[in-house]
């Protein structure tokens, strides 16, 4: 099975850096509207890095494709 490689992790990371950081500024703004906006943001973000780790096994072998 293939590796998992560097570029998987960043985009992992990526996400979940993103997430933090629509966190952050949901709890510094006052505007309601903008804080809705971010945190639906780092919802989306946690859920597309999740699911960046269920492609991979616990070693770090690609899992094969689901039917």
């Amino acid at each position: 099975m293939a590796e998992r490689n560097m570029n998987d992790d960043f985009v992992y990371r990526n996400q979940v850096n993103t997430a933090i950081d629509q966190l952050r500024l949901a709890l510094e703004t006052k505007d309601t509207g903008d804080r809705i906006r971010l945190l639906n943001g780092a919802l989306n973000n946690t859920g597309n890095a999740i699911g960046q780790l269920a492609q991979f096994n616990a070693d770090g072998t690609v899992r094969p494709p689901r039917e």
